[in-house]
């Protein structure tokens, strides 16, 4: 994941929490093995799609299970999210500035 140029903690977290789990023995073991093969061929590391893949593979979940988990994990992301800014001053962020450059070409009259 660019965002994480080390490993991704939400990968990690997911593994650790996976290593739990009865029966997610075989597919962690793959993924370790993807992971180690990855190693040797560049510097990047598992992310959470990887952690995801394992959980719906150990878990007896349909192929694309994994996108509907993490978008409702990214849901309660941004809801988290939009509730720390209503604590925030109201429109902190709003980018301020007049445009001065040449008018743009207007539409001709029909």
């Amino acid at each position: 994941h660019r965002l994480y140029p080390g490993e991704d903690p939400r990968a990690r977290a997911l593994f650790a929490l996976l290593e739990k789990v009865p029966g997610a023995a075989p597919a962690l073991a793959a993924a370790q093995d993807v992971v180690t093969t990855t190693a040797r061929h560049t510097p990047l590391h598992a992310n959470v799609d990887l952690a995801l893949a394992v959980l719906t593979v150990s878990s007896g979940m349909s192929a694309s299970a994994g996108e509907t988990v993490f978008a409702v994990a990214r849901t309660a992301g941004w809801i988290a999210h939009t509730l720390e800014e209503y604590e925030e001053r109201p429109l902190r962020m709003r980018p301020s500035g007049h445009y001065v450059g040449a008018r743009p070409p207007q539409p001709l009259p029909k």
